[in-house]
């Protein structure tokens, strides 16, 4: 195929039908009310687009600011055209997303809102190279707890490179404001973390962290 015609299936492969976006933004919503718990992305939408681009191409509207980080800026500029979205600079954006979890900008170097306008922190999807399967206290890589969690729950990401989750332990902000987080695995597997969640290292931290 051409360059011409490849772009053109990169960007038809991006076009979310009514009824996928539907999907996905409930599982964004669901996985941000029972932080820590394990959802998976749809199966045909992982074949076939990045995970990390799949909650912006749900999320997306006219006009809305977002910006791709550790991403080329073509796939960038293919989000913009399949939603309609503005690509800005990643301090300003309301959505993001990280294809590198390890970059500097992890967890503070995005909008964290104010104390009187907490809404106009990001949203940020961040992909890592592991996978998540819900767990025992004793064999979590995760523990998560706070508003919508009974007690605690444990996750472990299997595969993870080295350093790819440490951000989740370098938050250093105060509800209201802060930032709402999905971590998405290779496989489309992910958990939600909002603002007000509480993380720490499981006894996994260093073998499932590898």
């Amino acid at each position: 195929m051409s360059d011409t015609q490849i772009e053109a299936a990169e960007l038809s492969a991006r076009f979310l039908d009514l009824h996928e976006s539907q999907i996905v933004f409930r599982l964004l919503l669901d996985a941000l009310s029972q932080p820590g718990t394990v959802f998976h992305l749809p199966a045909e939408l992982v074949t076939r687009i990045p995970v990390v681009e799949i909650p912006l191409l749900a999320l997306l509207g006219y006009d809305t600011p977002f910006a791709l980080v550790g991403s080329d800026t073509s796939r960038e500029q293919l989000v913009a055209r399949a939603t309609s979205g503005r690509i800005t600079d990643s301090s300003t954006a309301g959505y993001l997303g990280v294809s590198d979890p390890r970059t500097e900008l992890l967890p503070m170097g995005f909008c964290l809102g104010t104390p009187m306008r907490p809404d106009t922190a990001a949203q940020v999807s961040v992909q890592v190279s592991g996978i998540f399967t819900a767990a025992t206290e004793s064999t979590a890589t995760l523990h998560i707890s706070g508003p919508g969690v009974e007690s605690v729950n444990h996750v472990i990401c299997d595969g993870a490179a080295t350093g790819e989750l440490e951000f989740l332990l370098r938050r250093d902000w105060k509800a209201p404001r802060g930032l709402d987080i999905w971590i998405i695995g290779v496989d489309g597997s992910f958990i939600g973390i909002p603002r007000t969640s509480r993380v720490s290292a499981g006894p996994s931290w260093n073998k499932g962290v590898s």
